[in-house]
């Protein structure tokens, strides 16, 4: 029975233990989330998940801070389904300016099909060159052909003139014979030289007519010959619109920097390889210039954000250390809830809790006193009563 007695004082030693170590624990995790006085809440007490009141009664909201324009990610060019990159020109780090190289493509596939839009030019040139030729011997054609218009009507007022005078020189001789006038139409009728000269002056004429067609077929036929040099001339400029499409895609293969920044997290070397389902970005790019704090405000304090606020000036405090502190000036509240635009340490991660935005623009994102401020970093900002 001792030894029963001596297990049971010892479970009851070891019970008090456990329940004195529960609380010192308790009370250590507690310790660090006491209300600040002059700073923002934690955010971890039940009436305030993320977004709440300092104990002076002011609204906190929880922020990112972000540049503007925000960060960009680079990647694929929009002209390739996948690609091996050739070239790396930035590392980690390094400041670059806009139109600054960052990496380049494979161009071997895009330049193939420049050389062949290149080949392409040319065909389509040879063309409107033929078009152009063609055009002109039809225009040759017609003038000749207006030369020859002439020229059978100068015939046919010559066998005019001839058949006029041989009919004359007849009537003279049969007034001179005294034949009676009313057989002349009749000896007319049987004179060999007045029928040839009739003759020819009927077919000098049915020339005339026969050349005036040929001419006026020839000038209705200009116009389709016109109309292929335009088409000619439609087939260079979409072969020119062809290679300055591929010579875009070359172009486009080596990848530009859109506005000055740093480079940050770099992916790739050369031999690395991009698809369409590459989730990771090559590269990020972080702009220069003003740094914002997008605060999001949820929809139970949403009614205590007012356009009273916009030029406000605020605080923006450090997500870990209320004491650090930053001035700020509230530019815009948006006017629809969005889901957030980050989520934890990820700065594009998806969330569906939808807030109000509110964009603060930092007077000094990097004091000489204290740590900058970094894309990217979790803030908190007071908004005020």
């Amino acid at each position: 029975m001792n030894w029963l007695r001596r297990i049971r004082t010892a479970l009851i030693l070891l019970g008090i233990a456990l329940t004195v170590a529960t609380l010192v624990g308790v009370r250590s995790l507690t310790a660090g989330h006491r209300s600040v006085p002059d700073g923002p809440s934690s955010g971890n007490s039940p009436a305030t998940p993320g977004n709440g009141k300092s104990k002076g009664g002011g609204l906190i909201v929880l922020g990112t801070v972000d540049s503007d324009p925000p960060p960009i990610a680079y990647g694929l060019p929009p002209v390739l389904q996948s690609g091996t990159v050739a070239e790396v020109f930035v590392k980690d780090g390094q400041e670059v300016k806009a139109g600054d190289r960052l990496y380049r493509f494979d161009t071997t596939l895009p330049s193939r099909d420049l050389d062949r839009a290149l080949t392409a030019v040319e065909l389509a040139r040879t063309k409107i060159a033929e078009a152009d030729e063609a055009l002109k011997q039809h225009g040759k054609k017609i003038e000749l052909l207006k030369q020859g218009v002439e020229l059978a009507r100068t015939k046919a007022d010559l066998a005019a003139r001839q058949y006029n005078l041989i009919k004359n020189n007849l009537l003279l001789l049969y007034r001179a014979e005294k034949y009676p006038e009313a057989t002349w139409e009749d000896r007319l009728k049987d004179e060999p030289k007045l029928f040839e000269a009739q003759s020819q002056w009927n077919l000098a004429t049915r020339d005339v007519e026969l050349k005036k067609a040929e001419q006026t077929a020839l000038e209705a036929a200009e116009e389709s010959v016109r109309v292929l040099v335009r088409q000619a001339e439609a087939g260079v400029k979409q072969a020119e619109a062809e290679v300055a499409k591929a010579r875009s895609a070359v172009e486009l293969c080596t990848i530009l920097a859109q506005t000055a920044g740093t480079i940050e997290q770099l992916t790739i070397s050369p031999g690395s390889t991009l698809g369409v389902s590459t989730r990771t970005p090559a590269l990020w790019l972080i702009p220069g210039g003003p740094r914002v704090v997008r605060g999001e405000v949820e929809a139970d304090f949403a009614h205590r954000v007012t356009p009273e606020l916009i030029g406000k000036e605020v605080t923006v405090y450090d997500h870990t250390d209320p004491k650090i502190t930053y001035r700020g000036r509230v530019r815009r509240i948006g006017g629809t809830f969005l889901p957030k635009r980050s989520a934890g340490d990820n700065l594009l991660a998806a969330n569906e809790t939808r807030v109000l935005e509110v964009v603060v623009e930092v007077t000094d994102p990097a004091p000489p006193d204290r740590p900058p401020l970094r894309v990217g970093q979790r803030v908190r900002v007071g908004l005020g009563p």
